[in-house]
């Protein structure tokens, strides 16, 4: 029997690697030169466009938003050597497109600023950006002086798309964005709703349970409740053992925000009214830990319990971050 030599046989293997790699071509990569194109885009876009959601406070005091970023990819210096100018269109079609519901943010509302730009025509109009040669980025900003002129119930937009950039540059897919804007109270955010419910018929018992709600902002300091379960605002309820809710609720949360004291109202067109519970039970907001704690129904003459006819809620909605 022969036994292979293992320091030989490796000594063979490398020399032969060697051999066939000496004889290889190698291919080195080659700069991409004068044949490449600068292309122009906004971070984030698309075709159609992205959509960029902002949720700024209800508050009277300056907010500015980055809304859009325009960027020129160079492929190398003399292309960023050049002077280039890019004109964006103030896309109200964009907005549109994007969600018919969508307000177009009133000139009268809001500022706008870019460096080396300028925008003609108002609303609808064109911004003319000038990159200076060695600037491949600008950026558009909006300045809202005061928000709450705008409708907290409602979504704002504006749009933004490149329409076109010389110097030989060519425009990416990523071109258009619509800039959703939203006002928000100090309220607005997603909460861990811990509560018991009682119905006469349906749950006895006052059975309790957990969720999860989110309080969307209608007004300074009022809040309407959005069950993401169900998709719809609504307010949360165990009805014959089982986690649900009744149809034409729409329970909204008005604070005073000098005694922290909360009502709790039915804003469903044509729905019952709720009362607030007043004796042994204190319905308030604590800012500290952002707690609301509430207990409200309907079908209670005079505000007085009726266990034959009454709905009832006990509600804590513990804050647990921004929706």
């Amino acid at each position: 029997m022969k036994y292979i030599n293992i320091k030989k046989l490796l000594a063979v293997v490398a020399v032969t690697a060697f051999i066939i790699a000496a004889c290889k071509k190698v291919e080195v990569p080659k700069p991409l030169g004068d044949a490449g194109q600068t292309l122009v885009k906004i971070i984030g876009g698309g075709t159609p466009a992205s959509v960029t959601k902002f949720a700024i406070d209800f508050v009277a005091t300056p907010t500015v938003l980055l809304v859009a970023s325009i960027r020129r990819d160079i492929p190398n210096e003399t292309e960023l050597s050049k002077t280039m100018v890019v004109t964006i269109k103030d896309d109200t079609s964009a907005v549109r497109a994007a969600n018919p519901a969508y307000i177009q943010l009133s000139t009268a509302w809001y500022t706008v600023a870019v460096a080396g730009g300028v925008k003609s025509g108002g609303q609808g109009g064109t911004f003319t950006l000038t990159f200076a040669p060695g600037e491949y980025a600008k950026e558009i900003y909006v300045t809202i002086p005061n928000a709450t002129l705008l409708n907290p119930s409602a979504l704002y937009g504006l749009g933004f798309t490149i329409s076109t950039a010389d110097a030989g540059a060519k425009l990416s897919t990523e071109k258009s964005v619509v800039v959703q804007i939203g006002a928000k109270n100090i309220y607005d955010g997603v909460y861990k709703d811990d509560f018991c419910n009682y119905h006469p018929s349906s749950n006895p018992g006052y059975t309790c349970s957990t969720t999860v709600i989110h309080m969307v902002t209608t007004g300074a300091s009022t809040c309407k409740m959005f069950w993401p379960l169900a998709g719809a605002f609504g307010n949360p309820a165990v009805l014959g053992g089982n986690l649900s809710y009744f149809g034409a609720q729409e329970p909204a949360y008005t604070v005073n925000p000098a005694t922290g004291a909360v009502t709790v109202q039915n804003v469903a067109a044509g729905a019952v009214t709720f009362y607030t519970m007043g004796a042994g039970f204190n319905s308030r907001y604590e800012p500290g830990p952002k707690v609301f704690y509430v207990r409200f129904g309907y079908n209670s003459p005079g505000g007085v319990f009726d266990p034959a006819a009454s709905r009832e809620w006990t509600q804590t909605l513990t804050y647990t971050g921004p929706r």
